[in-house]
């Protein structure tokens, strides 16, 4: 459990024995002196020397548990101020303990600068002065380069503290610091580092600006302490916030998730009564159009082409949607290639040239498409902001596919900038970044190593400062590869089918008598309707029921028909745009019914009609 904090009372108590215990030491040395001083007969010299000596180290023990018992009740108050307060007012925190340690040390000016996640800029500034005493006024300067003072921050970044003494013997090159000094009246100052794991953060200062002086071994010692209590607020602060944007993050991507899923099934209604009308046309071509015969048929496959990339974008936009907690499954790096790049063509076609090498048989691999694609898309985001653009003809991405063993290598390379090798190893810390402030968290290399550990692979990088950057995924192959299933011939009907469709968009009704001529149809605009002409009529091979429409869904409709008419449900074949509700998803996976996804081919609609079913009810 974490330890409470104490009250007044307790702390109240414990200075009052602290002072007992002072106050006895003083007696006791007081004592011993006049014992040392009194004349007493047959008392040797040797004894009273005894007596003086042991008197001065009792003094000396009084002075030093002073010094301690100061020492703590300032840490005591200090800490109070910075780890007791709620993270927004932590600014006020800083402020206190700055004042207690400044009047503690006797300096005029206190200050705490943090620095920005690349350490080269000032992102946060505090300052305490005293009265009459002018401040730096740094706070005014966030955001700016913190580089001209090279040889402070070699001095912090090594672990050091910086103690002047007299700021008229500042070493050569420490130039700007002099020029700060002077300004400012500053006659000596101390600047300790803030370390987190090793790495400067920030660090504190405090100013004389009344003469030079030295500062104390234990006011540095106080100093330095108090900068860790610093540290782990500002940490936790730092924490905090990250919680709250992860958070944040979370909910934007959920309601990206169901604004991409509801975007892309209202786009598959319009998308299927177009695509489908263009093969209709297209089918009945030669009896419509002999002279213009080839021209109009060109028209009508350039169509056709420009419906078939919209798919493609729409069935990109439904894989954001997809569940979180999806099965593993054997999964075709190729086609997650293909996705991920045409979702990141307008961030890649202004960097480089893309180039793509890989065989057209790739062995599937074990994962989720959802997942690998994060992973994919990720890499390749980070590969185009490696590359500055307008130098599109001079920069390449290349993503190469190869099949190594038992495993697949997925790789992507760019041309960009490189990674220092300073930085290299810690590109998959969590929330290690080198992008400015808001441009990323740092969580990207770390999520997609974990993704990849998750899927029993492993992910590599190799980098040279200057020539680019190549990162490869290794993944094991799916054990049991996928087999297309020949699909079987469409049994000819010797009479038409009688279907019953039910959607609430008027035009993908009137594509399907089109496109289902030759067959009975009956069309209802809703589920209720569709309810009310069961209650009379089930006579029907087939129901093409819309999943998701007003008032009665396509799940509510089954569920009736199930309840009501047992056996009929089974002949429900379900019409998608694209299922993006948790409770609808759950539903497609427990019934076994067949689902066709907007926008669909004539002839799979027809083979769906012909298979769909059995002996029609009475």
């Amino acid at each position: 459990m974490a330890e409470q904090p104490r009250n007044s009372q307790e702390l109240s108590a414990e200075a009052t024995d602290s002072r007992t215990l002072l106050e006895r030491l003083q007696q006791s040395a007081e004592v011993l002196e006049q014992l040392s001083m009194t004349r007493a007969p047959g008392l040797p010299e040797a004894t009273s020397v005894a007596l003086r000596r042991e008197a001065a180290a009792l003094r000396e023990l009084r002075g030093d548990l002073g010094l301690l018992l100061t020492s703590w009740s300032l840490l005591t108050d200090t800490s109070q101020k910075l780890l007791n307060l709620p993270t927004d007012a932590l600014e006020t925190g800083v402020h206190g303990a700055l004042e207690v340690l400044a009047r503690h040390i006797d300096a005029q000016r206190g200050y705490v600068n943090l620095l920005s996640d690349d350490g080269e800029h000032l992102a946060e500034s505090y300052e305490w002065c005293s009265k009459a005493v002018r401040p730096h006024g740094l706070a005014d300067h966030r955001g700016r380069s913190v580089s001209t003072f090279r040889w402070t921050l070699s001095e912090l970044r090594a672990g050091r503290v910086v103690a002047v003494t007299n700021t008229a013997r500042l070493p050569a090159e420490a130039h700007e610091e002099q020029l700060v000094c002077t300004q400012l009246g500053v006659r000596a100052y101390v600047n300790v580092p803030l370390l987190l794991a090793g790495r400067l953060i920030g660090w504190m200062g405090f100013d004389a600006v009344d003469s030079p002086r030295e500062w104390k071994l234990e006011e540095r010692h106080l100093m330095r302490l108090t900068g860790h209590m610093l540290v782990t607020a500002v940490e936790r602060r730092r924490r905090e916030v990250l919680l709250l944007q992860e958070n944040e993050r979370e909910q934007r991507e959920q309601s990206l998730s169901i604004l991409a899923a509801g975007l892309a099934h209202e786009i598959n209604n319009p998308l299927a009564y177009t695509a489908g009308n263009l093969e209709y046309l297209r089918e009945r071509l030669p009896s419509l159009c002999v002279q213009a015969d080839d021209e109009c048929r060109q028209v009508l496959d350039e169509a056709l082409e420009g419906t078939s990339r919209i798919q493609r974008i729409v069935a990109d936009l439904k894989s954001l949607s997809a569940a979180t907690a999806e099965p593993v499954e054997p999964v075709d790096l190729r086609a997650v290639a293909e996705s991920t790049l045409r979702m990141a063509a307008n961030q890649l076609r202004h960097r480089a040239q893309i180039v793509r090498d890989y065989p057209a048989d790739v062995p599937r691999v074990r994962g989720t498409s959802t997942k690998l694609g994060q992973v994919m898309l990720n890499l390749l985001l980070n590969a185009a902001h490696a590359i500055p653009e307008g130098r599109v003809s001079d920069n390449r991405i290349t993503v190469v596919l190869r099949a190594v063993q038992d495993d697949v290598s997925l790789s992507i390379s760019d041309t960009g900038c490189g990674i220092a090798p300073e930085v290299m190893p810690r590109i998959f810390d969590p929330l290690f970044t080198t992008r400015r402030s808001g441009e990323g968290m740092g969580m990207g290399l770390a999520i997609c190593r974990d993704i990849i550990a998750a899927l029993g692979g492993r992910i590599d990088v190799r980098s040279e400062q200057g020539r680019g950057t190549t990162v490869e995924l290794v993944l094991p192959r799916a054990e049991h590869p996928t087999l297309e299933t020949p699909r079987s011939p469409s049994p000819e009907p010797s009479v038409g089918r009688r279907v019953l469709v039910v959607d609430d968009e008027p035009r993908v009704l009137d594509l399907m008598k089109r496109l289902l001529r030759g067959h009975v149809l009956v069309t209802v605009a809703n589920g209720r309707e569709a309810l009310e002409y069961l209650s009379n009529d089930r006579a029907f091979d087939v129901i093409l029921c819309d999943l998701m429409m007003p008032e009665l869904t396509g799940m509510d409709v089954y569920h009736s028909v199930l309840k009501t008419w047992p056996g009929l449900h089974e002949r429900i074949v379900f019409i998608s745009g694209g299922a993006f509700t948790p409770e609808t998803k759950r539903f497609l996976q427990d019934v076994r019914n067949p689902v066709l996804a907007k926008p669909f081919e004539a002839q799979n609609l027809r083979d769906v009609v012909m298979a769909a079913g059995g002996s029609r009810p009475g």
